[in-house]
C-alpha cells in the first residue's frame, strides 16, 4: 500500500511539539493514542452498528436528562478503558457520568482528559456525521482534594482534540499553537496528515445553526439572521447537520460560523456543555485562528461553576464571529 513519505501522524506532531517539554511529552503521547485507538475501534463499530444491532436507545437517561443510545455506553466504555490503561490520566469527566472518576496514573505528570465520547448520537439511526470531543488539562496546582475541584480550577486546555466519523474518519487536534487534520487510513489503521497546520479560510460564507429555534432567540439575535440572510453582502448559505463536530469541521476546512445561542424557556443558559463541548471546539478554533464566544465573551475565559455547565455557543472564522458580535451588540475587544 502506497504512502506518501510527506504525511505525519499525530505522534510525530506531539514529538515535535514537545522537544522543549518533556515531561508532559509522555502523559500526551499516551492520551493522544488512546483517542486514536477509540476512533479506531468506534469506527469500525460505527460501520457495522446496523449489523450488530447497536444502533438504538439503551432506555437509560444520562445525568443531563438526555436519552442514552448503546453506541453512548460503548463510546463510554471504550475511551474510559483505554485512557485507564494509560496510566497517564488523573481523572476522567464524561458527558455520560455524573462525577468525574478518578484512574490510577502516575500523579506526577498524570493530566485531565474531558469528553463527550459520542457526539451527536442522534445521527446514529440515520447514517449521518458523529464524533468524540476531547479536552486535556493540566491539574491545578495545587491539586483540589476533590476529583470535581480538579476540572473547576483548571486552566485552558493544553490539548484538544475532536473525532469525525464520516464518509472517512479524521482526527483533529489543537496543540501548542497549531491545529492539525489527519485521516484514517483503514487499511493501515494509521491516523495520516500532511503535517501542515489547518487555519480557518479567511472568508467563510456558511452560517450553521437550528433556524427552527429562532422563535426563542433574543431580538437582536433574531435581527442578526434576518440580516444575514436577507442584506449582508455577500449573501451567506446555511449549512446543519445537528451534530456540533461535524457542523464545525466543515466550517473549519471552508470557512463559517457555527451558532448556539441562549433560548428562552429551558435553555437559558445555552445547551452545550463547557468543558466537553465549548472549550475544546474554542481552543481548536483558537489554534486555527478562529475565535469563540458564548455571545458576550471569550469561552476560553469563562470560569466553570460545576462540571456540566452549559454555555451559548459562537464558533468559526473571525471576521465572521466579530460581525456577529457587532450586529448583536458586544464587540469583542483584544480577539
Amino acid at each position: 500500500m502506497y504512502k506518501n513519505p510527506s504525511f505525519g501522524t499525530p505522534f510525530d506532531f506531539i514529538m515535535e511539539k514537545t522537544s522543549d517539554n518533556q515531561t508532559e511529552r509522555t502523559p500526551l503521547l499516551l492520551i493522544t493514542a488512546a483517542i486514536e485507538q477509540g476512533g479506531r475501534t468506534m469506527a469500525s463499530l460505527l460501520r457495522k452498528g446496523p449489523l450488530l444491532g447497536i444502533t438504538g436507545s439503551a432506555q437509560i437517561r444520562n445525568v443531563q436528562g438526555e436519552e442514552v443510545q448503546t453506541l453512548d455506553q460503548i463510546g463510554q466504555e471504550t475511551f474510559l478503558g483505554l485512557f485507564r490503561r494509560s496510566r497517564a490520566v488523573l481523572s476522567v469527566l464524561s458527558e455520560e457520568a455524573e462525577m468525574p472518576e478518578v484512574l490510577p496514573c502516575d500523579e506526577k505528570t498524570s493530566l485531565l482528559v474531558a469528553m463527550d465520547p459520542l457526539d451527536g448520537s442522534s445521527n446514529i439511526s440515520v447514517n449521518a456525521p458523529i464524533g468524540s470531543i476531547f479536552s486535556i488539562f493540566r491539574p491545578p496546582a495545587p491539586s483540589s482534594s476533590s476529583p470535581e475541584g480538579l476540572f473547576l480550577n483548571a486552566s485552558s486546555p493544553l490539548l484538544s482534540a475532536y473525532l469525525l466519523y464520516s464518509v472517512s474518519t479524521s482526527l483533529v487536534l489543537a496543540f501548542s499553537g497549531e491545529t492539525r487534520v489527519f485521516t484514517l487510513d483503514p487499511d493501515t489503521g494509521e491516523f495520516l496528515g500532511d503535517g501542515s497546520p489547518w487555519r480557518f479560510p479567511d472568508k467563510g460564507k456558511i452560517y450553521s445553526t437550528n433556524e427552527a429555534y429562532l422563535p426563542r432567540w433574543e431580538k437582536p439575535l433574531q435581527d442578526y439572521l434576518s440580516w444575514i440572510k436577507k442584506e449582508r453582502n455577500p449573501s451567506m448559505i446555511l449549512r446543519y447537520i445537528g451534530a456540533l463536530v461535524g457542523d464545525f469541521h466543515r466550517n473549519l476546512l471552508k470557512g463559517g460560523i457555527y451558532l448556539y445561542p441562549a433560548e428562552a424557556g429551558e435553555k437559558t443558559s445555552g445547551k452545550l456543555r463547557l468543558l466537553y463541548e465549548a472549550c475544546p471546539m474554542a481552543h481548536i478554533a483558537r489554534n486555527a485562528g478562529g475565535i469563540a464566544t458564548d455571545g458576550k465573551q471569550d469561552i476560553l475565559t469563562i470560569v466553570p461553576r460545576s462540571v456540566h455547565q452549559r454555555v451559548p455557543l459562537i464558533v468559526g472564522s473571525v471576521d465572521l464571529v466579530r460581525e456577529f458580535q457587532e450586529r448583536t451588540g458586544h464587540p469583542l475587544s483584544g480577539l
